[in-house]
This record gives C-alpha cells, sequence and structure tokens, in this order.
C-alpha cells in the first residue's frame, strides 16, 4: 500500500483543476477534475485509491483521481423510503418504512419519539451531500463492477445501507444506536454507533439483507469536549478508536468571541485488549500513524511509509455541512485560515502528536478553499 496522498480542492467550486499532494515525498501536482468526473463533487469516501464522489444532484460515483476510471454508485432513489420528486430536484422522506427499518420494526426510543416533526420531509438534491449523506465505505479493493460499499447517513437518519455488485441498490439496516463511522476490513465492515457499540455486519447470502453482531465491549469515553469517534484497525490488527476533542480557548482580553480566539483540536486513542476484554486508553501508538478525515480512518506503519511521522494523527475537517455553510458566508479575504488571526483547528490539514499534545501543520499544503474538505487517499495505478 501506498502512503497515503492529500486531495486539495482547487480556489473555486467549480474548477478544472485540483491539487493532489505526496506526504511521502512532498511533491504535489495537478489533476483535470473533469478528466475524473470530480468537477464540482464532493468526496466521502476513499478505499484502495478510488474515492466516492457526490455531485449537486446527489449522485454517487467511484473515481480514481490518479487513472481518471470512474463508475456511478446505486442511485439514491433505490433507497426504500426516498423518493425522488420534481425530476430529482428534491427527494422525500416517507417516514413510516424508514421507522420500521430505522429500529427494526420496534419502537422508536424516547430520544426519537417525536422524528421527524414533518410526516413527509423533503430534500434538495444540492443538500444530500449537506444534510443526508456522511459517509461512504468501500470494500478493501474495489473495482467497478466488482465492490461492496456502506453507506453512512446523517445521524438524523442513522441506519445505514449497503450495495454490491450482485445486488446494485441500497439496502436499508437497521440501527438502533445508529452508524457513526466504519471502515472495511478482512472482508467485512466494522462500524461504531454513537453509544459506542462496535459491530461488524454480514449479508446473508439467500436474502441480501445486511445484519449486525457486537464484536467488543462498548466503548467508554467522556462526552466533554467530544466531536467524533473513528473506528479503525492498528498495524498489529487490534481495534482502535480515534476520539476527536475540540475545545474553545477565548482570549481574556476581548469581551466577545472574535478572530483572535482559538478553536483546538486533541486526539485521544482507545485498543481494545481482546484479553482482559475491555478498551485501553493509548498514551502512545509506537511506530504507527493514523489517518482520519470525511472520507475514511486507516492506520499505517511508519517503516514502511515514507513521509510520516509516528504516534501521530493526521487530520482534515470532518464535517461537510459546516465547511459548505462557512464556504457561504466566508468572503474572498478571509476563505483561508492564513489570513485571519482566526485559528481553527477544526478545518485545517494537521498533524496531531499524541505525544506533545499539540497540532502542527503540513508545510507543502499551503491555503486551501473551505469547502469541500481536503481527503486522503491511497494511489491506486491499476
Amino acid at each position: 500500500m501506498e502512503t497515503p496522498w492529500l486531495l486539495l480542492p482547487g480556489p473555486q467550486e467549480y474548477d478544472e483543476k485540483a491539487t493532489i499532494l505526496s506526504l511521502a515525498s512532498g511533491k504535489s501536482a495537478s489533476v483535470r477534475t473533469s478528466d475524473v468526473a470530480m468537477r464540482g463533487h464532493v468526496a466521502i469516501g476513499s478505499s484502495g485509491g478510488w474515492l466516492v464522489t457526490v455531485d449537486e444532484r446527489g449522485a454517487l460515483r467511484m473515481a480514481n483521481p490518479v487513472t481518471g476510471a470512474h463508475a456511478d454508485l446505486p442511485a439514491v432513489a433505490t433507497v426504500p423510503f426516498l423518493h425522488p420528486v420534481s425530476d430529482g430536484g428534491w427527494f422525500c422522506l416517507d417516514v413510516d418504512p424508514f421507522l420500521q427499518i430505522r429500529f427494526g420494526g420496534l419502537p422508536p426510543p424516547p430520544e426519537h419519539k417525536d422524528w421527524p416533526r414533518a410526516r413527509t420531509p423533503t430534500y434538495k438534491a444540492a443538500q444530500m451531500r449537506q444534510v443526508f449523506y456522511r459517509k461512504v465505505v468501500l470494500s478493501a479493493s474495489p473495482r467497478p463492477g466488482s465492490y461492496a460499499a456502506m453507506l453512512i447517513m446523517d445521524r438524523s437518519i442513522g441506519a445505514p445501507a449497503f450495495a454490491t455488485t450482485e445486488d446494485p441498490a441500497w439496502r436499508m439496516a437497521p440501527s438502533l444506536d445508529g452508524v457513526e463511522d466504519a471502515i472495511h476490513h478482512n472482508g467485512r465492515f466494522l462500524s461504531i454507533t454513537y453509544t459506542g457499540h462496535v459491530e461488524a455486519w454480514q449479508r446473508h447470502i439467500e436474502t441480501g439483507e445486511f445484519t449486525s453482531e457486537a464484536v467488543a465491549p462498548r466503548l467508554a469515553y467522556e462526552d466533554k469536549h467530544l466531536r467524533r469517534k473513528y473506528v479503525a484497525v492498528s498495524t498489529d490488527g487490534r481495534l482502535m478508536v480515534v476520539l476527536k476533542h475540540s475545545r474553545d480557548e477565548e482570549n481574556p482580553s476581548r469581551r466577545h468571541r472574535s478572530n483572535s480566539d482559538n478553536t483546538r483540536v486533541f486526539f485521544k486513542i482507545q485498543i481494545l485488549d481482546h484479553d482482559k476484554g475491555r478498551w485501553e486508553e493509548a498514551a502512545d501508538i509506537g511506530d504507527a500513524a493514523i489517518f482520519v478525515g470525511a472520507n475514511g480512518s486507516l492506520c499505517l506503519s511508519t517503516r514502511e511509509h515514507q513521509g510520516i511521522m509516528p504516534g501521530c494523527v493526521y487530520f482534515t475537517d470532518d464535517e461537510v455541512r459546516g465547511a459548505c455553510l462557512r464556504m457561504r458566508s466566508a468572503t474572498s479575504e478571509n476563505s483561508y485560515s492564513d489570513d485571519t488571526e482566526l485559528i481553527d483547528e477544526l478545518r485545517e490539514v494537521g498533524v496531531y502528536s499524541l505525544k506533545a499534545g499539540r497540532v502542527e501543520k503540513i508545510g507543502a499544503v499551503g491555503k486551501h478553499r473551505l469547502c469541500p474538505p481536503p481527503v486522503w487517499f491511497t494511489p491506486s495505478f491499476l
């Protein structure tokens, strides 16, 4: 496996060019977004050298930014409770079948009893990548015509959907707690819920339905400052969870928040001890490095991959909705964080040292547009 590269969007929304940066060499190059079917798209998944992108009509696509190959994933209209209207410009959510699938036929728990307020919520097609999708996880070695995919939706939807080449339609699966993050490892999808349960998903050969089973004790963690949980697998095969936290540090000389206030990011790692049957916080991860972001999570050995630092978490902005909102409100003068006093590590590309407890920038990255967020990918020339 290659050392991850970073895909940075061009300065304009419909730019013909994007930049790819090799962490191993520090060198960068331009790619034509129209050549890889990525112009105006947002990347929300990455696996085996392929990105999953979504366009302004809500259509999902696999794309290889190195070779230019691309292929469509199943249409979102194949989701059982989602119906396109106005020639695909809007999508309506049918609540009753959604609730039946979401909670496996059981009554919604108290925190969901009023969901949703509207009996038929509607979404603009252009909103799908901001308020409906969160991430798409591909099988380990995907190819057009040979793949499995897991679609993780916004927290309000919660339940995941699956599609394969044998069954090219999105099949929803029940999830009482809602899936927050997932990876594909050793031939199966592994996920973590918003309540800290780690599950493995299996496809029934005859029905094609996906069901899950717990593969670890519930993760214990503090909610204070917690923004996101990622699931990963260590270089020696152990389950890991990366906890992303943030805290605001106000300038005491100012009465109100301003551009001189700081939003700081820090990470914690928990690793499953199979023998003891419990999660343990890891202050150090040895010669490994972890990559997290809106499109996926990955743990690699720094001995086998040049250009990356051990004991670190490489991260990008993982909030597509927030990035798009910031992009709308930003002016041309303050679109880049380096142009103001604002230090907002949530929207930066950075490297967090677990030992030092601080974030460092990747010097070769430079300025970049707020939306879509940059993404990691491992290049494939196949």
